[in-house]
């Protein structure tokens, strides 16, 4: 059985915090899946990242030192949701 796949992404503004919560979450992934069994993928730049495919396969030292890093590691944008819509298939209602 292959790695379990598990994305992060930050999007809309930065606000305190970001960066203990994306550590906090790996940690508590590796934790219990182990860091052998578990792939985290960081998609940059928030719904922007996501759609075009800019995303790194993260280490568990990437999540090493960032506590004091002001905003995200990750990045963000203020990509529109409603780019976002044009890569989704109709809903029932269409």
């Amino acid at each position: 059985m292959g790695k379990l796949r598990v994305g992060m992404l930050t999007s809309g503004g930065d606000c305190p915090g970001l960066n203990a919560t994306i550590r906090g979450a790996a940690k508590a992934i590796y934790e219990a899946f182990g860091e052998d069994k578990v792939e985290i993928v960081g998609i940059h730049d928030g719904y922007h990242g996501l759609i075009h495919g800019v995303y790194k396969v993260m280490q568990p030292s990437d999540f090493s030192g960032i506590l004091t890093q002001g905003g995200t590691i990750l990045g963000t944008k203020r990509t529109p949701f409603k780019i976002c819509l044009l890569y989704t298939s109709p809903s029932p209602r269409d």
